[in-house]
């Protein structure tokens, strides 16, 4: 195997459940992360205590005292103070290469990310990383936040989009429903700026290349209930906050959800619990990713006296306490 020469560090907005953050941290270590620039959207999220005494881990609290330094007042739109964090991250970071991703996402190699990384031409200053996301395989929801299988995004029509996928196509960004354009690690030095998706260059195009061996596995909800609360939570940013316009995909999410919220549960299933059927085209047209994503063992190696519980139990209970409303409006009980 060749040797490992490039260093990698990751950036992220969190306002994340502390059992997601707990395995992000872990997981990505575990991979050979040099650095860690974790932005706490919530400046009294208590987990950032939990993360802050790891030496790779830089916390930031995102208080009005951060804002300051940065010259700005805190954004009302989510990826606006998204992009503002990983460009402070940019220009701190000392690794080779920096990856802007959400706390919900996870790499996952064939052989190591610094191997991916040492495949990029020296012209490459942005790696793109594609994305698969969970889905529900029968009954697997029960077992673990983690457990399932994942997807590719589908290139193709609408029409075998429908049969790939499985109801509720239309409501999904080529059968996925968060995003199907992945995340880019962006190059140190780099005459460009960290965004979402994909750097940007003011005038110009960032060169970039495709990522070999190397996938962004996303969770685009821990359980169905924390779906559910995900697709409220940014209804009211939009309504009530200021909050950037979801893409059509997710609109239609978001309105299926709203019309008839005792029917959330079912909405999620339709679009997360795909049929044998509709399984076996993803496997048949090369769109099944089945890796062994089991990160309980990087969190116990990383705290070996803490007690982590990963069951949706445990999961919605923390999202009860947060947010009881919720549960009230979808008609759930804590253990859905």
């Amino acid at each position: 195997m060749k040797a490992q020469t490039c260093s990698w560090a990751v950036v992220a907005t969190l306002d994340e459940p502390p059992i997601l953050v707990a395995a992000f941290v872990a997981w990505h270590l575990s991979l050979g992360a040099s650095e860690m620039h974790l932005y706490f959207d919530r400046p009294d999220d208590p987990t950032a205590d939990l993360v802050a005494a790891i030496p790779q881990v830089q916390v930031t609290r995102c208080d009005a005292a951060f804002w300051k330094t940065l010259g700005k007042r805190r954004p009302d739109k989510h990826q606006l103070r998204q992009v503002l964090n990983a460009g402070d991250a940019f220009a701190a970071t000392q690794a080779d290469w920096l990856l802007h991703c959400d706390g919900d996402e996870f790499l996952w190699p064939v052989s190591s990310v610094a191997a991916s990384l040492d495949r990029a031409g020296a012209e490459a200053h942005c790696l793109i990383t594609p994305v698969a996301e969970r889905f529900y395989v029968n009954d697997t929801a029960d077992a673990s936040i983690f457990a399932g299988s994942f997807r590719r995004p589908f290139a193709g029509n609408p029409a075998m989009g429908r049969a790939l996928f499985g109801r509720g196509y239309a409501m999904t960004q080529r059968g996925l429903t968060g995003h199907a354009i992945g995340k880019s690690f962006l190059r140190r030095g780099a005459k460009a700026a960290p965004s979402i998706h994909r750097p940007k260059q003011k005038g110009a195009d960032v060169p970039s290349e495709q990522a070999q061996d190397l996938t962004l596995l996303h969770f685009d909800g821990l359980t169905p209930a924390h779906w559910a609360f995900k697709i409220l939570r940014k209804a009211d940013a939009v309504a009530n906050h200021g909050g950037m316009p979801p893409t059509r995909h997710r609109q239609r999410q978001i309105n299926a959800v709203l019309a008839a919220p005792e029917d959330a549960m079912a909405i999620h299933d339709r679009l997360k619990r795909p049929d044998a059927m509709a399984q076996q085209h993803l496997a048949d047209n090369a769109l099944l990713l089945e890796p062994d994503f089991v990160p309980e063992a990087t969190m116990q190696a990383l705290w070996p006296d803490h007690d982590f519980d990963l069951s949706p139990a445990h999961l919605n209970s923390w999202l009860h306490l947060r947010r009881p409303t919720l549960f009230r409006q979808f008609g759930l009980n804590a253990g859905d």
